[in-house]
């Protein structure tokens, strides 16, 4: 049995060889933030995960080209077009 010590006392070498062996993270990413976490709205961008069928990725990649937005470009696009229908203008 090996026994890891504390990760957030490790060296860069060590922590390497620890998140190979499947080491649990949670508790070195508990205390990684530094300072206050920002609000949503002062992102500019969030990255999140879209699951999409290979046919669709490979459409949207035959679509954007050589667009520099690219697929994102296209998915930010599309989303912000249905927003738009489905949000009630103001009164």
């Amino acid at each position: 049995m090996t026994v890891h010590r504390d990760p957030r006392r490790m060296s860069r070498e060590e922590l390497v060889a620890y998140f190979d062996g499947g080491g649990d993270i949670s508790e070195p990413l508990r205390d990684a933030a530094v300072g206050p976490v920002p609000s949503p709205e002062s992102v500019p961008m969030i990255v999140t995960g879209v699951r999409l069928s290979a046919a669709a990725v490979a459409r949207l990649d035959e679509l954007a080209g050589n667009d520099k937005a690219g697929r994102s470009g296209l998915i930010r696009q599309a989303i912000d077009e249905f927003l738009a229908r489905h949000t009630p203008e103001a009164a």
